[in-house]
């Protein structure tokens, strides 16, 4: 499997760290790349630039963490023709793709990363590269059987995107269980996946979701077919969901006759209203300026922070 850098990622990264250095190393590194401008053709110039930035890149510790976090999935050596790092425009857009080439069928792996991904803490790098990786050695691994595509038969618009939503909760929290037995960080933590586990199934009994849950936290060997057996809820009457004019919104406690509409409901607004109103259901309802100011919040968590990112996989 080749290891291939993006060369705009390499350099943001390497300036991340070079704004931080200081002394004889800045001086070095400054010195260094400053001989590559007295070259003239604009390819080679370009190509000394990128291995100067590549060479501080791996002096500075930076390629470490992924190398490291590599030799612990060797289904990724396996089965992919090349791993690719890219520079991520946004945080939104950070996480790990799958391409399969339709003429030779050859398979190649794409992470994206913002800079400052790569200029963290160790740590907190490796913690997210072992997820997304995972996400990676799945996708390949014959015994997991991925499949892209979601197509529940007869589902409507709304209940496909829900199906999507759940299948990357149901994904990320069996992962983060095989990294939490293994002993490493997850990205987020089991009760933040218990929380978001109730709020994805509404309608399942408590026990049920108790049981469901530690299934698939302690499962050391789950498949797709697993997931997507639990993703279309019989007694799910979201699509249903329509309460009454004039009714009291169940949040605010005011009158309205603008409800959300229930395909509004995403996974993120109700994870983000379950911590305030524990006892609320998606069968109550909520009116439309509620939802309004939950997804706004969403929105501003995502400008400040970055949401986790969400994985779109392509064939």
């Amino acid at each position: 499997m080749q290891l291939r850098y993006d060369e705009d990622l390499i350099e943001a990264a390497v300036f991340l760290i070079a704004r931080r250095a200081s002394g004889l190393q800045a001086i070095r590194f400054h010195r260094v790349r400053e001989k590559a401008y007295a070259i003239l053709d604009p390819d080679d110039r370009n190509a000394a630039f990128f291995a100067v930035h590549l060479a501080w890149f791996r002096e500075w510790g930076m390629e470490q963490p992924l190398t490291d976090c590599l030799n612990d999935f060797p289904l990724l050596s396996e089965h992919l023709d090349l791993l690719a790092l890219r520079k991520a425009q946004r945080k939104s857009d950070e996480g790990a793709e799958l391409y399969v080439s339709t003429e030779t069928g050859g398979r190649s792996g794409i992470l994206a990363l913002s800079p400052g991904r790569l200029g963290s803490q160790p740590a907190r790098l490796s913690q997210f590269l072992r997820h997304e990786l995972s996400h990676l050695s799945d996708m390949v691994d014959p015994a997991f059987g991925y499949v892209p595509e979601l197509d529940l038969a007869g589902g409507s618009p709304a209940r496909q995107r829900l199906a999507r939503e759940r299948y990357r909760l149901l994904w990320d929290i069996s992962i983060d269980g095989r990294l939490a037995a293994r002993g490493h960080a997850e990205t987020a933590t089991r009760d933040r996946h218990e929380a978001a586990f109730a709020a994805a199934f509404p309608t399942w009994p408590p026990e049920k979701r108790v049981a469901i849950f530690q299934s698939l936290w302690n499962n050391p060997s789950p498949t797709h077919a697993l997931l997507v057996s639990l993703l279309d809820d019989p007694s799910d009457s979201r699509e249903r969901l329509r309460p009454a004019p004039g009714a009291l919104c169940p949040l605010c406690g005011f009158p309205t006759f603008t409800w959300a509409a229930p395909e509004e409901l995403d996974l993120a607004v109700i994870a983000r209203i379950a911590p305030e109103f524990p006892r609320w259901t998606i069968e109550q309802g909520l009116c439309a300026r509620c939802h309004a100011v939950y997804k706004a919040a969403g929105a501003a968590t995502a400008a400040t922070a970055g949401p986790c990112a969400l994985l779109n996989h392509a064939l």
